[in-house]
């Protein structure tokens, strides 16, 4: 279950008198406050500035009092003549204005000599005296949930520092974001619904960017555990093929998801069923992927991660045996390995020698999934359970897609939303190497010859391998 921020850690800050405003002062209390507060787990949600007139600023207070946790005000104490904050709050809660003999003490201690200082004694009473002990000691009070801070940045930033340990501890808020290679409107309706989705528990924010390049921040802001929880449901539903930071994309809601598809998918669930078999049979660490980039085995990958977040298994060990590779290739693969947390060991061609390295080095590998579909070459014969032949370095290899057809491949993909190679959006329907594959004519655009179709596009599904040479 996500963690619900609480409502009862909330805050409002009150600054007296309207120099801000003006500009004869900069403010740099709000930003203190705000990220000293969020740090405790205390939302500041309402800053508010008050001109120096009692009433106003008593009806300010007893509103925020009853609204928030806590109420800090700035400003509006000391000697002068407009100082009224103690006025205002002994208005706003029915309170008298008395002498504090304490405090006069205080006071006459810090600034001997100065019958002023009289002034600064006369609050309201049931106030609560709290010392700050900073580079000056100086005193403060509290009545009620308000708090009544100074307003010079060098007292009020020592105040803040003794008085948010004293508040009660909420959950700490987080702070993360998502970056989107998208301009904010054509992701507006995601985020709305996602927005109301995790009301209460996580904001979502979006801000355009245009350095380096123009692209959407995302931010998310909550307890660590909803932000995640809400994280991964936006990896669902933004285009992932967008998204620039795709760490730990995958989690419990696209694991839920695949669950929940096995359910109508007869496909799906036999796929998952070979997986856990496959687990039942061999240790989490007795199996790893083979995995090359491609569309086959991107879905593999996915299921597997499914699996292994059904059973607690990380991190997924993955092969991926390089030669004369895309850099598109290159880069998905690095893409994948943050998506799913994946552990990479990367190998030169030839395949069998590669494995051989692979064994040598984990010499408790015992069963390689494999993408290998009815169709590829050598896969006539094979079974979802098949032993390598005897000449290859001996591992059982794990076919759970292999009656997958190229459609289903790519209904799932795009269902599901997961990341693959740009190659494929590019007019590739089959990837190998650099120097064997080119784009599959029967994908170029009849509007634009210079242009191909995407391969979830193709008609003639015996015609996928058209592109290898």
């Amino acid at each position: 279950m996500s963690q619900q921020i609480c409502r009862s850690c909330t805050a409002c800050l009150i600054t007296v008198g309207d120099e801000i405003l003006r500009g004869q002062i900069v403010d740099t209390n709000t930003s203190y406050l705000a990220k000293n507060l969020t740090a405790a787990g205390v939302r500041l949600q309402k800053v508010t500035i008050v001109p120096d007139i009692i009433d106003d600023i008593a009806k300010e207070i007893k509103s925020a009092s009853k609204q928030y946790s806590v109420v800090f005000t700035s400003g509006g104490v000391g000697p002068t003549h407009d100082d009224v904050t103690y006025e205002a709050i002994a208005k706003a809660f029915e309170l008298k204005l008395e002498f504090h003999q304490e405090l006069f003490d205080i006071y006459s201690q810090l600034i001997p000599g100065q019958h002023e200082v009289r002034r600064l004694a006369i609050v309201p009473n049931s106030c609560e005296i709290i010392n700050i002990n900073s580079t000056e000691v100086f005193p403060v009070i509290s009545v009620k949930n308000v708090y009544v801070l100074p307003g010079s940045p060098k007292y009020f930033e020592a105040a803040a520092d003794v008085i948010i340990p004293r508040l009660k501890r909420c959950s700490p808020l987080y702070y993360i974001h998502i970056d989107i290679e998208l301009d904010e409107l054509s992701i507006v309706n995601i985020l709305d619904k996602q927005s109301k989705r995790w009301d209460d528990k996580v904001k979502i924010g979006s801000y355009p960017q245009t350095e380096p390049q123009i692209f959407t921040r995302i931010t998310l802001e909550g307890s660590e555990e909803a932000i995640a929880e809400a994280r991964n449901e936006l990896f669902y539903y933004l285009p992932i093929q967008k998204i620039m930071n795709l760490k730990h994309g995958f989690g419990r809601f696209q694991m839920n998801a695949i669950l929940e598809d096995s359910k109508n998918e007869a496909h799906v669930k036999y796929s998952l069923d070979i997986l856990n078999e496959c687990y039942d049979r061999y240790n989490s660490d007795e199996v790893f992927i083979s995995f090359n980039g491609g569309k086959d085995c991107t879905v593999v990958l996915h299921l597997a991660a499914t699996i292994a977040k059904l059973r607690n298994i990380s991190p997924l060990l993955c092969l991926y045996v390089t030669a004369d590779s895309f850099p598109e290739v290159e880069t998905f693969v690095e893409s994948a390995s943050q998506y799913y947390g994946l552990e990479i060991i990367r190998k030169q061609r030839p395949i069998q020698s590669a494995l051989s390295a692979l064994l040598k080095e984990r010499c408790n590998l015992k069963a390689s999934l494999m993408g290998m579909r009815k169709g590829d070459p050598g896969s006539e014969n094979l079974q979802p359970f098949a032993p390598t032949d005897s000449d290859w370095p001996q591992l059982m290899r794990v076919n759970p897609i292999l009656h997958w057809s190229y459609s289903q491949i790519w209904t799932f993909l795009l269902k599901h939303n997961i990341p693959y190679c740009s190659l494929y959006d590019q007019g590739y329907t089959s990837i190998g190497s650099k120097s064997t594959t080119v784009r599959n004519p029967l994908l170029k655009d009849p509007n634009n010859p210079l242009s191909y179709l995407p391969a979830y596009t193709l008609l003639d599904k015996s015609a996928e391998r058209e592109g290898r040479v």
